[in-house]
């Protein structure tokens, strides 16, 4: 699986002054002030409730953070973190409108993609690592770009922020099937404002325990004492054309709703999905109905 293909719902802010760190820390479900410059994590933003206003990823530069994120409302994103500014040095703007995005899928087009955006005068930094995902700066004489290599379900895949020239266009539907799979959810469209960050499901990845107090915390510190929650994010599949999966309600067993199927992608076998799923409706058979036919539906992950 190989191929190039432009990224258009990347977004990107730029977040500068000598107090970004804690305020960022403050504001966001991951450690940031101890986060070494050179690395990134996934994180949330979240309301005082811990809903889910945006998540991302967050890039440590000796000169600024960055925050990228796939989808939901860039502007509230904006609005949010500069509502609570007082007397921090923090400043907050977009860099999304300078940028463009691309992401390539497979070790043969990572390394095009490479080539095509490094000339003599670029200048890779070191690496930018956490847990599964790589992050190269790039700098060179007309433009800056940042590059996010992402490694899931053994593929590469690479988001570049910066020019793209010479890059023929391709199958977006592998990206989707890739985001699908890692259960990596686009807000506003697999998650909302009504999401609490814990439902996502990837506490492991985005959600530290340790760091203290920050925006939403104490809710998500009571689920997860109470070990679990009510709904969750699920990686589901059907023999259903992507386009017929998709928006389709999943019902039980019983005909109650168990969610609703917000993302969709070609499969082997039909389709795959993203849904909210709720968690006592996992252990059970489920299905849709599509022209007036039942299809089976299972949990992949």
């Amino acid at each position: 699986m190989t191929s190039i293909s432009p990224l258009s719902t990347l977004s990107r802010l730029l977040i500068t002054g000598q107090d970004r760190a804690k305020y960022l820390h403050n504001f966001c479900t991951n450690e940031i002030k101890a986060l070494p410059s050179g690395q990134a994590v996934e994180a949330f933003f979240c309301d005082v409730r811990a809903r889910v206003i945006a998540h991302g990823y967050v890039l440590a530069f000796d000169d600024r953070h960055e925050f990228w994120m796939l989808g939901g409302d860039e502007a509230a994103v904006q609005q949010h973190l500069k509502r609570y500014i007082i007397m921090e040095d923090v400043a907050v703007s977009s860099a999304t409108g300078d940028s463009t995005a691309s992401v390539a899928i497979g070790d043969t087009a990572v390394a095009t993609l490479l080539k095509l955006t490094t000339a003599e005068s670029s200048v890779f930094n070191e690496p930018l690592r956490c847990a599964d995902v790589e992050i190269l700066h790039l700098d060179n004489n007309t433009e800056k770009a940042v590059a996010l290599s992402v490694t899931w379900a053994d593929t590469a895949m690479l988001w570049l922020a910066g020019a793209s020239a010479g890059i023929a266009d391709a199958d977006q539907s592998q990206f989707e099937r890739l985001r699908i799979r890692e259960r990596f959810p686009i807000i506003d469209q697999d998650m909302t404002s009504d999401n609490m960050a814990p439902e996502a499901e990837r506490n492991g990845s985005a959600v530290s325990y340790v760091k203290g107090c920050y925006l939403g915390q104490e809710p998500i510190a009571r689920l997860d004492a109470m070990g679990h929650v009510n709904r969750a994010l699920r990686c589901v599949q059907s023999s259903a054309k992507p386009d017929e999966f998709l928006q389709v309600t999943i019902l039980t067993a019983d005909g109650s709703t168990a969610g609703v199927v917000t993302s969709s992608a070609s499969n082997d076998n039909g389709s795959i999905g993203l849904a909210l799923i709720r968690s006592n409706a996992t252990q059970g058979p489920l299905h849709c109905v599509i022209n007036g036919q039942d299809i089976a539906v299972t949990i992949d992950r």
